[in-house]
């Protein structure tokens, strides 16, 4: 099961939890104050990388190994 993050209305608390897909949109139960009154928050992902961010976005080019258009 995927790791949703949620926010509480009532308390303001953040927290986590494993959700089924299914029910990931439906409110949850906020673990600090038991109140319903939750949204599911945005989450990034979080990545890593070596190097400069000059060469990093040098070789992540969105047109291919080649560089260009043809």
């Amino acid at each position: 099961m995927p790791l949703y993050e949620y926010r509480c209305a009532h308390c303001g608390e953040s927290f986590e939890l494993m959700v089924r897909f299914s029910e990931a949109d439906r409110s949850q139960v906020c673990p600090h104050c038991e109140s319903a009154n939750t949204q599911r928050k945005l989450s990034m992902i979080a990545s890593t990388r070596s190097g400069s961010s000059d060469s990093y976005a040098a070789s992540t080019s969105s047109c291919g190994s080649s560089g260009g258009f043809s």
